[in-house]
């Protein structure tokens, strides 16, 4: 989440975004292609369309792709969690909580979207067609809950920055709470590992944590000043990770060795972010620059960083996920569109 310094409020509305003239660009008639795979022709990469948000300030936040291949995201200033269809229309779905600023989200096998709400101090979950939304209160008060994922045991774990704790929900709504060892860590962003541990960052800290599916829980220093943010598992099996205060990505074995940290070459972010970077087909990565309204390109075998520019100003791109299409798409929290970056 990039945490706003207010809350906007706003009402949305089912709109078809073709018909209002949303896709810009050379883009294709629906945000989600019907192709498994990405055309073999490779292209120079660039931001090929944008679908705008009918809302005022939604305050987009993180992107998941649900079960149905739709693209859904949070919309943290309205307290609603949207739905990008295949056929290129926009559905939102109000929270029953009012302030709830929804942040991150995930699919679950059981069907539906999980999401955190930071200010309602919940798990929410909603199922694919939206007839149904489920809140489960935390035990702790102001636990601010922000990152979330799917774990190898089948629950939902999710990270506390009020409280530094890891927090377990079953689909069945049991939640255990696991206190980080360092005090005021702000665990932010979490990630399933191929060990089938919990990866974790705590951006005050300067840690990547890691949390055993039986609560067990071991933390690494990186850099000092790292403000470590958003995490994933690579297809190599490795953990990686942004550091917004050194505007580098690391990478870390899942023994918790092996540390490198690359410098990026260019700003991130200057305020905490979840899902802010993510892995391509190609194998390489993509990472947001909120300052540079761009979105950025690590190649992964040799460090090398390129940028491209989003049409709309100061779009302020947030999260950033792999679509079904194996294209990139991302939140423009200040533009209030769903951005696509087409690689092949």
């Amino acid at each position: 989440m990039y945490r706003p310094l207010v809350t906007l409020s706003g009402v949305l509305f089912v709109a078809s975004l073709l018909a209002l003239g949303a896709l810009t660009g050379c883009g294709h008639a629906t945000p989600i292609s019907s192709a498994a795979t990405p055309t073999a022709t490779p292209v120079v990469p660039s931001v090929t369309a944008e679908f705008a948000i009918p809302t005022t300030s939604a305050g987009l936040t993180a992107l998941a792709i649900g079960g149905n291949s739709s693209i859904w995201f949070t919309e943290g200033s309205a307290d609603k969690i949207g739905q990008l269809e295949t056929t290129g229309t926009v559905v939102d779905y109000p929270l029953p909580t009012a302030n709830a600023m929804p942040d991150d989200l995930v699919a679950a096998p059981d069907g539906n979207l999980w999401f955190t709400e930071f200010n309602g101090n919940k798990i929410g979950k909603i199922n694919v067609s939206g007839t149904t939304i489920v809140e489960y209160p935390l035990p702790t008060p102001g636990s601010e809950p922000e990152g979330i994922t799917l774990g190898s045991d089948g629950a939902l774990w999710f990270t506390e920055v009020g409280t530094s704790k890891i927090g377990r929900i079953t689909t069945s709504g049991t939640i255990t709470e696991f206190t980080i060892p360092t005090a005021n860590a702000d665990p932010t962003s979490i990630a399933a590992g191929s060990d089938g541990a919990l990866w974790f960052t705590e951006y005050n800290a300067a840690k990547i944590g890691r949390i055993s599916t039986a609560g067990s829980i071991t933390e690494y220093p990186v850099a000092a000043g790292s403000d470590p943010t958003s995490i994933l598992n690579g297809a190599d099996g490795a953990i990686w990770f942004l550091e917004q205060g050194t505007n580098k990505i690391g990478r870390m074995l899942t023994n918790g060795t092996g540390l490198t940290e690359k410098s990026l070459g260019v700003a991130v972010a200057s305020t905490p972010t979840i899902g802010a970077i993510a892995e391509g087909a190609d194998s390489n990565f993509y990472f947001t620059d909120i300052p540079g309204n761009k979105i950025g390109q690590y190649l992964s075998n040799s460090g090398t960083v390129s940028e491209y520019v989003i049409p709309t100003a100061t779009s302020s791109p947030l999260a950033i996920a792999l679509g079904p299409d194996q294209r990139i798409y991302f939140s423009e929290s200040a533009g209030n569109k769903i951005g696509q970056l087409s690689y092949f």
